[in-house]
């Protein structure tokens, strides 16, 4: 197999080559185009890649709303050049050939905007990484009796698990799971837990491709020989864009299928350490304050959090909104079931439900809303009980600080799991 080289696509010099690049298909774009006489139709074509960007972000910003967090202008401004270069082909009569290779370039150098802004691929080999791991259907897996080999060593098995939704009905797609050659090898061995969530949007095989997930497990059961949690990423949200807020509404159960069905299926269907709080439950943005939300209205579910990048407050952006939408207009309803007010209730009445239960809140240093929604969780969820750090690592809210959170906490999720005490 042929390797990639690691040259980085993300970065300054990524950034200043992708800036260079959409300038000059643009200019060669609009000046080709008046060459050939078409000015009239280049004015189009500008108007075209002006207004589908415009209507893109109405759509995105205002109207459809599906992320609880704005999209960068950089994201619509690259989206405005490439259409512009995609409208000047559409409409070009006779040298349409010439405008492919830039058209093609347009829309690259956009999705590269994007990957600058949200790091899900730092260099060029990380489109095509080196297997860590042997994915396998359950069916598969259940098969086996000994660990499957890479290059003539164990290696961990990524196993697409159905769950059941017994409990709640939440429409979902399947688990991811990572299951460590050990799970093989020592047979009496129950292994803890630990749940992840993806953000919004998301999907669970997001952790072991732009998450990384599976790197840092590899290099952890490396030093653990075969030793590592069994991590398993469920669904949070039903599909890539909904948003249902991580609560029990008509828009599906959430809260009780990842409390009460995925621990559920999980003992069914793995042998693992049946004693719950030793499991983790944790997540990136959406998936990190939904994390801390199933702990807090079921503190019995599990008995670690990683809250990543996560919110100080359920929404989508803006409260009142967020009431109306999702709570029928009760501002009751909303703080009956919003993290920070319910810790806060907890404190007033000296509530011992969340003792015992510890978690880590980590943000990215550029990403100043995190921090100091993070500082203020981790201020609450310590005085309510919990055994609770904050931390900061590089990157912003982005994959390079989820990368770097989750191979920064594994040791202590692994920890609180009964793992290398």
């Amino acid at each position: 197999m042929i390797e990639l080289p690691a040259i980085p696509l993300t970065g300054p010099v990524a950034v200043t080559v992708t800036v260079l690049v959409l300038t000059s298909i643009g200019v060669l774009a609009a000046v080709g185009a008046r060459r050939t006489g078409l000015r009239r139709r280049t004015l189009w074509a500008v108007g075209a890649g002006v207004g589908l960007a415009a209507v893109s972000w109405l759509v995105i910003e205002h109207l459809w709303r599906p992320f609880p967090d704005s999209l960068p202008f950089r994201i619509y401004a690259a989206g405005a050049v490439a259409f512009f270069v995609v409208g000047c082909l559409v409409l070009q009569k006779g040298r349409r050939l010439l405008l492919v290779v830039p058209s093609v370039l347009g829309l690259v150098a956009t999705a590269a905007v994007v990957n600058q802004i949200y790091q899900s691929y730092p260099t060029l080999r990380s489109l095509d990484p080196t297997p860590v791991s042997v994915e396998m259907s359950y069916a598969e897996f259940r098969d086996r009796t000994v660990a499957p080999q890479i290059n003539g060593h164990d290696a961990a098995s990524l196993v697409t698990l159905p769950l059941e939704a017994t409990e709640s009905e939440f429409t979902h797609r399947d688990a991811i799971a990572w299951i460590p050659p050990a799970y093989f090898s020592d047979p009496d061995l129950e292994l803890p837990v630990i749940v992840l969530l993806a953000g919004n949007p998301g999907s669970p095989d997001q952790w072991f491709n732009a998450g990384g997930a599976g790197d840092t497990l590899a290099d952890y059961q490396a030093r653990h020989d075969g030793v590592s949690p069994i991590v398993i990423s469920v669904d949070g949200t039903g599909s890539f864009g909904a948003n249902p807020l991580c609560i029990d509404s008509d828009r599906g159960q959430v809260q009780t299928w990842l409390a009460v069905d995925v621990p559920a299926g999980i003992r069914e269907k793995l042998r693992v350490d049946p004693d719950q709080s030793r499991w983790t439950i944790g997540g990136l943005s959406y998936g990190g304050t939904c994390s801390l939300q199933v702990l807090v209205n079921h503190p019995d579910s599990y008995g670690t959090f990683l809250n990543y990048s996560g919110q100080a407050e359920l929404g989508t952006g803006d409260h009142r909104e967020t009431v109306d939408d999702y709570f029928g207009g009760s501002e009751l309803s909303f703080i009956r079931a919003n993290p920070a007010d319910q810790l806060a209730e907890a404190i007033r009445e000296g509530s011992t439900a969340y003792t015992g239960i510890a978690g880590r809140f980590v943000a990215g240093k550029g990403d100043h809303e995190a921090i100091g929604d993070l500082e203020f969780m981790q201020r609450i969820t310590s005085d309510a009980g919990m055994q609770t750090e904050f931390l900061t690592v590089d990157g912003s809210h982005d994959y390079k600080t989820w990368r770097n959170a989750f191979r920064e906490t594994l040791d202590f999720a692994a920890q609180r799991g009964g793992l290398n005490r």
